[in-house]
């Protein structure tokens, strides 16, 4: 047997890597999807024509074309070049790009995936696949003619990082199924073959090596937790100053390719059609290019307390939008200096920005910003974290394997200790060890008498519980060094259950099965006044008894005996049904509810107690119950006003032993 836990290693693994994979796959399809229906809104505003007559980037359709897939990469917020690809042969090549410096006629491969859009005109998407610039999800659309064939298609992509660090995530979760799968098996095997006594026997024995264990696996795991924090956060700082200082060098080395007298133009008209903003973009554009950036770029201004755009590299512009004027933007624009902060979050992402000042003789008069998008680098930072965990779990392993033998050598002077907790196993619990050792077997030997003093209080609890039927009873006494006989006054609702044609349902039936149906009849009853806290006062015969109220206060016992009757009825309901479908008979029952002050305490004498309630209410309730018919619920007045729900006026009802007629209503089930 001893590949069975192997086997619930390798089970547990697969399947937990299976569920992984299924949930990623699905995120990955609907995200790829996404990129498709992105690329058909793209696919739809292009006429075929036009795209058709596009052979280089000084064509007029070049510019309108490129337009539209600026405008859907910037509301979207795709953070990845957009292009239309042309078939030649049994390739393609690209048309029109959202990038600054164009390619067009540059060939490019025909994926499986493209072959659909391009020769039947559908749309068309690719899971994660790798090419030489990365990994990447994708989508595709068709541009057709005015008479319906394709011309080109339009690709829409998405680095794929964000999904791949899921898919490691993934590993590392299967690593510790496969851990857990393993060491659970292991130990019920274990307990297998000694046996329930000898296994809890050796796991008291076995307590030292546990200790020991788990504070090796504790020790590995605090120290490779800590190299592996101060490690990323060490690769992280790096990270985020590498990219500022790159940021920082590409803003200085665009500033003299703006004009100052271009910014203070736009700032005045503050429209895109004034052609000092097409300069200005212009030299973003490049700069963005040079970079290698994909995000945009754009030129602060500031007014007051306020900061705005003056001109930006998005398709969309929005000149002379407010922003706010953060301290960073605020010292530059006091002191002409260049700076730089992140990574800091926000709506759309992680990023790093770095900016540099345009200066004129009268001052600052913007600011050039650049920004990226460090999420995905985060990622992969992420992604080496879980690799160090997986070897986290490997150290784990290996300490508590060297653990476990050495606590073996340790444990073999305690054979007293193992003799005396044989002792306290067979019920001598007067059974004591010398505690005057101050190393491990000392503290065992001290946690074995607190474990003999407290199964002897445990035993003299249980012949005290012995006495009482419910848990709000015995909770009540667990504090308490002896038992009075006193009562208490308190109001409290009362409900009373008796079984419809008991009789004629259990005359054919023998002993055992009568005693079968009431048990599973009782487990029904008790377990919805158990979920409302009731108190199960006692079963007589085939009725029982409850209360709610006492011996704790409840401020809701009444609607708490209304939502404990109607679960009763709704559950027996479904259980006839049951028996019906076994062809047996159905076992229907009345309840009767009834609130007031009654005497609540312990009645008897000091060798044998029953807590119980005595009173009006107990009373009323047994009326009431007996005038139910099967499946109903009758209560008084009080209870309906009280308790809550959807009651049906019966009306006044006389009631053996009350002198008036009682307001009795029918819950409405």
């Amino acid at each position: 047997m001893r590949w069975l836990p192997l086997s619930a290693a390798t089970v547990a693994a697969l399947g937990t890597l299976a569920v992984h994979e299924l949930q990623l796959g699905a995120e990955i399809e609907d995200r790829a999807h996404a990129l498709e229906s992105i690329a058909a809104e793209a696919a739809a505003r292009i006429d075929g024509e036009a795209h058709a007559a596009v052979t280089s980037a000084q064509d007029p359709a070049f510019a309108e074309i490129r337009h539209v897939l600026r405008d859907t990469l910037d509301r979207h917020e795709v953070r990845s070049p957009i292009y239309t690809l042309r078939p030649v042969g049994d390739a393609t090549q690209f048309v029109v790009m959202t990038n600054e410096t164009p390619f067009v006629g540059d060939p490019y491969v025909i994926r499986d995936e493209m072959r659909p859009v391009l020769v039947d005109g559908a749309l068309g998407r690719t899971g994660i696949y790798g090419d030489d610039h990365g990994r990447w999800i994708s989508g595709y659309a068709p541009i057709r003619r005015a008479d319906g064939s394709v011309e080109a298609l339009v690709e829409v992509d998405e680095p794929a990082g964000p999904f791949l660090t899921r898919r490691v995530m993934g590993v590392a979760y299967a690593s510790f199924a496969a851990l857990g799968g393993y060491v659970l098996t292991a130990l019920a095997g274990w307990v297998s073959r000694l046996g329930v006594v000898r296994g809890l026997r050796a796991l008291v024995v076995g307590r030292l090596a546990t200790r020991i264990g788990v504070g090796g696996a504790i020790a590995v795991v605090l120290a490779v937790g800590v190299m592996a924090y101060i490690d990323h956060r060490d690769a992280e700082l790096r990270l985020a100053d590498t990219i500022r200082a790159r940021l920082l060098v590409t803003a200085k080395l665009t500033v003299p390719s703006v004009a100052a007298a271009d910014i203070r133009a736009v700032d005045t008209s503050r429209s895109p059609d004034d052609p000092a903003f097409g300069r200005l973009v212009g030299a973003l554009r490049q700069a963005q290019e040079r970079a290698g950036i994909t995000t945009p770029v754009y030129i602060l201004s500031t007014t007051g307390n306020l900061a705005h755009f003056v001109a930006m590299t998005n398709e969309t512009p929005f000149v002379g939008d407010p922003l706010a004027l953060r301290a960073a933007h605020k010292q530059s624009f006091q002191d002409a200096t260049a700076g730089a902060e992140g990574p800091y979050t926000d709506a759309h992402g992680t990023w790093v920005s770095a900016w540099a000042p345009v200066v004129d003789e009268a001052g600052v008069v913007g600011l050039v910003q650049f920004d990226e998008d460090v999420s995905s680098l985060l990622a992969d930072l992420r992604e080496d974290d879980l690799r160090r965990a997986m070897g986290a779990i490997l150290g784990v392993a290996v300490a508590f394997v060297a653990a476990a033998v050495l606590a073996r050598g340790v444990a073999r002077p305690i054979a007293e200790v193992a003799d005396t907790a044989r002792d306290i196993g067979e019920g001598r619990f007067e059974a004591a060890l010398p505690e005057d050792r101050e190393d491990e077997v000392g503290d065992l030997s001290r946690a074995v008498n607190r474990m003999a003093r407290g199964l002897r209080e445990r035993e003299r609890l249980r012949d005290m519980f012995g006495r009482y039927m419910t848990r709000q009873v015995a909770d009540r006494l667990l504090g308490s060094e002896s038992i009075d006989v006193k009562g208490e006054l308190r109001e409290i609702t009362v409900v009373l259950s008796d079984i419809r044609g008991y009789t004629a349902i259990t005359e054919k039936l023998g002993a055992a099965e009568v005693v079968a149906l009431l048990n599973e009849y009782f487990a029904i009853l008790v377990d919805e006044v158990v979920k409302e806290d009731g108190v199960i006062d006692k079963f007589m015969g085939d009725a029982m008894l409850c209360w709610f109220g006492a011996p704790v206060p409840q401020a809701d016992h009444a609607e708490r005996a209304v939502r404990a009757a109607a679960a009763i009825q709704k559950r027996l309901a479904a259980w006839n049904a049951e028996r019906a479908a076994r062809g047996l008979p159905a076992v229907h029952t009345g309840v009767g509810i009834a609130s007031g002050e009654v005497v609540v305490g312990n009645i008897g004498s000091p060798q044998k107690l029953e807590y119980t309630a005595i009173g009006d209410a107990v009373n009323l309730a047994s009326r009431l119950c007996s005038k139910a018919d099967g499946g109903q619920v009758l209560a008084t007045g009080h209870v309906r006003a009280r308790g809550g729900g959807d009651w049906v006026q019966v009306g006044a009802v006389p009631v053996k032993g009350v002198r008036e007629p009682v307001d009795v209503w029918r819950l409405g089930l």
